[in-house]
């Protein structure tokens, strides 16, 4: 879902894929996000931090199907404080699928990535769906974010929301989860 909002993002935004250089994937996980732009982008340098030693393990082991090594570096460490590392508007592209379920406030995260993002950057990412105002934990025990939270966050740090595209994350107790995808682009 967060690389087919990335593609139409592009589109929309008269880009071609080939104007995305260097990607960050945020809570990376296994690799799976990783594998797919690395097969369908493969000119990509593409960057992964996660929390799990475990997670960081696997994912520096993930191949594309042409046999390299999906991620240039994969490295175990907070999001944000991963991010407040990188030179300043040194990457394209920051993608984060199924992670600022688990986060909450995402306020500090829009600040390190607009940071790091070149001009008309793009973040994508996923949240489940809150109706209501602001963000809200839910009974699940992952967060919510209505559009007007990421809407207002967005425009406090420097970004619009380009797309929001409600789908059906996952299923959990054979019930739907709601959410979006997300792309938001850097303005300012």
């Amino acid at each position: 879902m967060v690389y087919e909002a990335l593609v139409s993002a592009l589109k929309r935004l008269g880009r071609s894929p080939l104007t995305i250089k260097k990607v960050i994937d945020l809570g990376c996980g296994t690799g799976l996000l990783g594998e797919l732009i690395a097969n369908e982008m493969p000119w990509v340098e593409l960057s992964g931090v996660d929390l799990s030693a475990r997670m960081v393990e696997i994912s520096r082991e993930r191949q594309s199907r042409r046999g390299a090594h999906v991620y240039t570096s994969v490295n175990q460490e907070d999001a944000a404080t991963y991010l407040s590392s990188i030179k300043i508007h040194s990457i394209d592209a920051i993608l984060a699928s199924d992670v600022f379920i688990y986060v909450g406030d995402i306020s500090n995260l829009l600040a390190e990535s607009s940071k790091c993002l070149d001009k008309d950057g793009v973040l994508g990412f996923t949240v489940e769906n809150y109706v209501g105002p602001g963000l809200k934990l839910l009974k699940s025990g992952r967060f919510g974010h209505s559009l007007s939270y990421i809407e207002k966050v967005a425009s406090e740090h420097g970004f619009e929301v380009l797309i929001w595209k409600d789908c059906v994350l996952r299923q959990q107790g054979g019930v739907n989860v709601n959410g979006a995808s997300v792309i938001l682009r850097k303005i300012k």
